[in-house]
């Protein structure tokens, strides 16, 4: 029976070419892309949990609680090891540093030229990440590979970059930036799997007395520092973290804080390692984080595709099981029970989820390629195919083949023989409702996506196209490294001769960077003292507002004091004033990180930082020494001639220095990084989303217009028109989607205003977006039945009257 189940079944697909081609393309569609999806989530949800011990790694962070409520993923140097001595739950500590500007580094080899390169992804780390974090490696000693002084660890990489084929083990890579010489002392591989740490090499942490100063380095209020705890095994992160109240008290006492005001202020925490990727956006994070909404939407999207892909094969297979009746009649008369009837046709169902499981696949594999270029992921078909992934595949070609092919079989099933057998069509069977209910379940799908993607696209051209309160555009950033400052002179009087250059400045961040916060107060007449606070800061020279064209609201600009600055001037912006108060601020006496001087001007708000909050207190300096770019603002169409006279002129000046740059605007957009990249493949999604649910309704119109074909001829005969036909066979459609549309609008606009809510500055959700997002869909269906019914109304009609 079974042989003769997929005989029929194979007989029935060659029969009805144009359904089966239907079926098959929307269910590979479908499944092709929730596979994308499902690998998708899977990754993201996998970062950090490829650790031995990802289940007793935290990350320490420290929460406001009082007056400043920022919670910060970086904290004091000395943190971890003095809760390692103060807890007897946690086992070891682990602490990285990232240190600002990046390095260069260079390798000379006998006899040939220098290997100099700029290195972005650098940390120094204590010798137990070796141990705690599962480091691999390929050449070099584990246990003392970060325990030496001036000691780094490549990555394969990296190793390869400088090294080549030689054995790197204690070859020496100059700091070019402070002439520090590193000797390597191991080769380790790169992660097997995602994680928020990411790095190209690692410096010893005993080595960072060369870069801070012992003041910084044990100050317990700078957040300077990375800190992780490894608990031991029968602890939990809630006992531990119940001793830390009495922790805190004593670690900030030490630096003169009082008790009531340490336990009002802050709080410490632990964070499961495994949840920083997904769940983290602190003050300081170590790199930008994705989030879990995005993963939820990605879910819900392969949800989607899939439920759409499956109501296509339902309506279509219930639509076609008319055209079975005799079959089935003859088949009860000659003793079948609904049993093996619904065994046969789920058989079928089956088969063709088979045979598009298999499409789907060899889909999957033709557009990972374009997939990865969409999320800057390094996804490998051949990776994909995992004994896990392999028994996801089989349980989704079951799940789904049961799923779309109950409701068929038991349709079928359920045919009284006599009326099958008479091939008598019931036009008011239940299974009408149920087609129509499932097409617009289909299209209340796809007008949400419509809709969703028309939010997601104004709201990323907000972000790109906003007045940002400076002008981004054209401003080329120069690295200014240490040996190119003793020829700044020279440098700036070449650039003055450049008309392409229109401005210049130099600046310590960039906007789009990370602006640390600093403590800043006024200071008070009455007792000569500092009132306390923290505010973002940024230091520049007396060119800086005019390179970025920020507008003065009051006062003046800075007065240029190179060489030797005299007096501190301070400009604020209007969120600083609020902030702290500042009544008349114009002459006041400020204090920002030691330094007091008197504020000279104020400029309005401007967005330096992402437009997912507001704007945020921030204090300019004039202190050209502390800078760390050279910004220059170039006239248009002349980057790339500007770009080599500054390389020439700084490899003129400076030999033994690097040339980097980087663009302001390409900061900026670096911010909405996992915006652009969920709008990207979201839109990407909604569109085959759209594309099944069109090629579902184009089957059913062609049925449709089958079942209808001497209606049509007869209509023609007397007088009905192409227009008047067409519009017939394609009214009943439009209604659905017309009612999907108003379905969908409310649940639509609920979500997007929910997602918009995580952004300081966005779009409204006006008319125009459910006028567009209706309209584009009803186009889409219309052009996609209308095909069928203009076939059918222009049939000769003595054709349309003889067909049997």
């Amino acid at each position: 029976m079974i042989k003769n189940y997929l005989k029929i079944a194979w007989r029935n697909l060659r029969k009805n070419k144009v359904f089966s081609i239907v079926n098959i393309a929307g269910l590979s569609l479908g499944i092709a892309c929730a596979l994308l999806i499902i690998f998708h989530v899977k990754e993201e949800l996998g970062y950090d949990k490829g650790f031995s011990k990802a289940d007793r790694i935290f990350r320490v962070t420290l929460q406001g609680t009082g007056q400043d409520p920022r919670h910060w993923a970086a904290t004091s140097p000395i943190l971890a090891t003095s809760l390692q001595q103060d807890n007897p739950a946690i086992e070891k500590v682990v602490r990285f540093h990232r240190l600002f500007p990046y390095q260069v580094f260079s390798y000379t080899p006998a006899g040939n030229d220098t290997k100099r390169f700029e290195e972005k992804g650098g940390l120094f780390a204590d010798s137990t990440a070796t141990e705690v974090f599962d480091l691999k490696f390929n050449a070099g000693n584990a246990a003392t590979a970060l325990s030496q002084m001036d000691a780094i660890v490549l990555t394969e990489e990296m190793a390869k970059k400088y090294f080549g084929s030689e054995n790197p083990i204690g070859k020496i890579l100059q700091d070019d930036i402070r002439k520090i010489p590193l000797t390597v002392t191991g080769v380790i591989q790169s992660f097997a799997f995602r994680s928020h740490l990411k790095f190209d090499y690692l410096v010893s942490m005993s080595s960072v007395v060369h870069y801070i100063d012992q003041h910084s380095l044990e100050n317990r209020g700078w957040s300077g520092f990375y800190n992780y705890v490894l608990l031991k095994k029968e602890q939990t992160a809630a006992s531990t973290a119940a001793r830390f109240p009495a922790f805190l008290v004593k670690f900030f006492e030490a630096a003169g804080e009082k008790r009531n005001e340490i336990l009002a202020n802050r709080k410490l925490n632990l964070q499961p390692i495994t949840s920083i990727h997904l769940h983290s956006k602190l003050e300081k994070e170590l790199y930008p984080n994705s989030d879990i909404t995005y993963v939820y939407i990605f879910s819900i999207a392969a949800l989607f595709i899939l439920l759409i892909a499956a109501v296509n094969f339902i309506n279509i297979s219930t639509a076609q099981a008319f055209n079975r009746m005799k079959e089935i009649g003859l088949r009860k008369v000659a003793g079948s029970t609904k049993a093996q009837l619904v065994r046969q046709f789920l058989g079928e169902s089956l088969l063709i989820t088979f045979i598009a499981t298999v499409f789907a696949i060899i889909l999957f594999r033709s557009i990972i390629p374009f997939y990865n270029n969409l999320t800057s992921k390094e996804v490998h078909f051949e990776n994909t195919l995992t004994p896990l992934n392999t028994g996801i595949i089989i349980i989704m070609i079951l799940v789904i083949g049961l799923l779309a092919g109950l409701y068929p079989a038991w349709f079928v099933a359920s045919f009284n023989p006599i009326d099958s057998l008479k091939g008598k069509k019931n036009a008011g069977s239940a299974v009408n409702t149920v087609r129509k209910s499932l097409i617009v379940f289909q299209f209340v799908i796809a007008v949400f996506m419509i809709f969703s993607t028309v939010i997601i696209y104004r709201q990323m051209k907000l972000f790109h196209n906003r007045d940002l309160g400076f002008n981004k555009e054209q401003l080329v950033a120069v690295t200014m490294y240490n040996d190119i400052w003793p020829a700044y002179g020279y440098l700036t009087d070449a650039i003055k001769t450049n008309k392409s250059i229109l401005n210049y400045s130099i600046v310590s961040t960039l906007p789009g960077e990370r602006f640390g916060m600093y403590g800043f107060g006024q200071l008070s007449v009455a007792e000569n003292e500092n009132i306390p606070g923290s505010t973002r800061a940024l230091w520049g020279d007396e060119k800086m507002l005019a390179t970025l064209q920020i507008p003065l609201k009051e006062g003046r600009d800075f007065f240029p004091q190179l060489p030797e600055i005299k007096k501190h001037e301070f400009i604020l912006n209007e969120s600083a004033v609020k902030a702290f108060q500042l009544q008349n601020p114009l002459g006041k006496k400020v204090v920002l990180d030691n330094d007091t001087g008197e504020v000279v001007g104020l400029v309005k708000d401007f967005n330096f930082a992402s437009l997912h909050a507001q704007v945020e207190p921030l204090v300019i300096q004039y202190k050209p020494r502390r800078t760390n770019y050279l910004l220059l603002k170039v006239a248009p169409q002349q980057l790339p001639a500007t770009l080599k006279f500054m390389e020439s002129n700084i490899k003129q000046l400076a030999p033994t220095s690097t040339f980097s740059y980087s663009f302001v605007d390409e900061k900026l957009n670096q911010l909405y990084a996992s915006e652009n990249k969920m709008s990207t493949v979201f839109k990407a999604f909604a569109g085959f989303a759209i594309f099944i649910s069109c090629l579902g309704l184009f089957g059913l119109s062609a049925y449709s217009a089958q079942l209808r074909i001497k209606e049509v001829g007869i209509r023609k005969v007397l007088g009905a028109s192409v227009l008047n036909v067409t519009f017939l066979l394609t009214q009943n459609f439009i209604k659905l989607v017309l009612l999907a549309t108003v379905i969908s609008w409310p649940l639509a606009w609920w979500t997007m205003s929910r997602w918009l809510n995580g952004f300081a500055y966005r779009v409204d959700i006006n008319v125009w977006t459910f006028l567009i997002s209706g309209l584009f869909a009803l186009l889409v269906a219309l052009f996609t039945v209308s095909y069928q019914a203009i076939k059918a109304a222009v049939l000769n009609p003595v054709n349309s009257l003889k067909t049997e």
